[in-house]
């Protein structure tokens, strides 16, 4: 028993020693994370086949000729420059993952400090981990998807609308500058328009302010109008209705191929189509928007082993309790809470208007929100644990 109580008093004192070191917990998160990136590409290589052949035709097509094969392509601008600069420079593929690595691994960093000082070194030390080796999310960085660093920016995100939420006017400058870069790595980063409106009309700021940033945000709600219509306008994969009429709960896997019966309309404007279903098809709408927030959350896969699933819900319901739990610290008044909880809201309900990625690579965007409040949670329990030793 002394030998186990010896032991346990070592591993907290390393722990305490990296946790309250500065230069200890970046060396050991940064040596963490390489570890785990070196692991995943020996698993994985790097990724060149299915989505990623798109954005390497895109790339390659930019160097060539100039321009892209359709004006979509815009939206998915880092991967295909990254894709042109290979070209460009004639070096491998290799250093667009590199890239995507490093990004990562700063997205990492910022979040230990989001983590860190929204309740201690040791809780931020825990959450950059749990990112870290949450495996779904990192393995991203080795596919030359325009995921890894949409993944990457809205985690980085995160830590801007923390960092510079009481910073006046030049503060919500750099937000929605943020924002604004964001339109271009993936159309979904349009669902981050809302809550950061929502964020600027709601937080605690001068009149003055508030006046600038109710004119930010009538600005941005144009700005998401049109971003959304053009980004669909393109049709195909980004058809608004066709998940809905052959009703795709996971994109590309239609539950009725030839079409359900429901009442829809094409009038060339895909938002106001999108709209005119919702109205009249609540039913049918409401019932593949709760199949497809399932999904989303859920995680597990019927083509999955069984390990991977259990291995998966080991992970993902700890977290979701933790979660919840951290949600009595949340305070709808703070700030920093209206995005966040904007965000964790209205992004799966955003998701739900199309449909769920075959490999809940979408779910990945708002894993660092939730693991944020499973530590705030986490912090609840062991302060109700200490309370109970001290009575």
């Amino acid at each position: 028993m002394k030998f186990k109580n010896r032991n346990f008093a070592m591993l907290k004192a390393i722990w305490l020693h990296i946790c309250n070191n500065k230069k200890n917990t970046y060396l050991f998160l940064t040596l963490t994370f390489f570890a785990v990136q070196f692991l995943l590409y020996q698993r994985f290589g790097i990724v060149t086949t299915n989505e990623a052949a798109k954005y390497i035709k895109q790339g390659t097509l930019l160097y060539e000729t100039g321009g892209f094969s359709d004006a979509k392509y815009i939206f998915y601008l880092p991967v295909i420059l990254l894709v042109y600069l290979c070209k460009l420079l004639g070096i491998g593929y290799g250093w667009v993952v590199l890239c995507q690595v490093l990004l990562s691994w700063v997205a990492m960093l910022c979040f230990y400090h989001l983590v860190k000082a929204n309740t201690n070194s040791s809780l931020g030390v825990l959450g950059a981990l749990l990112l870290t080796f949450f495996i779904p999310l990192q393995s991203w960085n080795f596919h030359l998807y325009t995921d890894s660093v949409f993944i990457s920016l809205i985690t980085i995100y995160l830590y801007i609308i923390f960092k510079y939420q009481n910073k006046g006017i030049p503060g919500s400058l750099i937000i929605l500058l943020f924002l604004l870069m964001l339109q271009f790595v993936r159309p979904n980063a349009v669902l981050l328009i809302l809550p950061t409106i929502l964020f600027l009309i709601f937080k605690k700021q001068s009149k003055n302010e508030k006046m600038l940033n109710i004119a930010f945000s009538t600005f941005s709600i144009a700005l998401m109008y049109f971003v959304a219509k053009y980004a669909f306008m393109g049709g195909g994969d980004l058809d608004t209705l066709k998940p809905f009429i052959e009703e795709h709960i996971i994109c590309f896997v239609p539950l009725k191929p030839n079409g359900a019966n429901i009442d829809i309309i094409r009038s060339g404007n895909p938002i106001y189509d999108l709209f005119y279903y919702i109205i009249h098809n609540k039913v049918h709408f409401l019932k593949l928007m709760f199949l497809k927030l399932f999904s989303f959350f859920k995680l597990t896969r019927p083509f999955y082993s069984p390990l991977h699933n259990t291995l998966l819900l080991s992970f993902i319901i700890p977290l979701y309790i933790l979660a919840i739990s951290g949600l009595r610290k949340i305070s709808i008044k703070e700030n920093f809470s209206v995005f966040l909880m904007s965000f964790l809201i209205l992004y799966p309900i955003g998701i739900s208007l199309q449909c769920d990625d075959w490999h809940s690579r979408f779910t990945m965007v708002v894993i660092p929100g939730i693991i944020l409040l499973a530590m705030l949670g986490l912090k609840v329990v062991f302060k109700q644990t200490t309370e109970k030793k001290l009575l």
